[in-house]
């Protein structure tokens, strides 16, 4: 019976999540200065939709999580009303919830469908840890033999 005890102990101490639940971001994006026939809105930059056109990266360093934290809980409500014509698009997954942030590609930002004031800081920041200016549009990616040069 004792030994029952101590294994009950051990394993529900040993079951818990007791450490901090770690923070990741998954980002999906359009490659630099794309033209396209109409404005995107934040769902329609996703994986599942206009594959040719969407990259994708998963951030999980817990320093550049931070760093985005920091920068993205700066934002303030704006009194702006323009539409945004989404480029990246962040889902930021923290403990038990999942915030979603879209951002124009260098002005309008939504923080989980509300328009805030813009912040360079994290778009740069964001911009940076993607490598957005260096980005090969994913059509690009899928098709280079269309690409080729000849």
């Amino acid at each position: 019976m004792k030994n029952i005890i101590i294994y009950l102990f051990c394993s529900f101490f040993l079951n818990c999540d007791n450490k901090k639940e770690s923070q990741y971001l998954e980002i999906y994006y359009m490659g630099p200065n794309i033209s396209t026939p109409y404005s995107y809105s934040c769902s329609e930059i996703y994986e599942d939709k206009s594959k040719e056109k969407i990259n994708y990266k998963k951030i999980d360093d817990q320093q550049q999580v931070k760093t985005f934290m920091n920068l993205f809980n700066q934002y303030q409500i704006s009194n702006d009303s323009s539409g945004i014509d989404s480029r990246i698009k962040i889902l930021i997954y923290n403990k038990s919830k999942i915030d979603t942030l879209c951002l124009g590609e260098y002005f309008n930002t939504y923080r989980n469908g509300i328009k805030v004031e813009d912040n360079k800081q994290l778009l740069n920041f964001v911009k940076e840890i993607i490598d957005y200016e260096n980005t090969v549009p994913a059509f690009v990616k899928k098709h280079p033999e269309r690409y080729k040069n000849k």
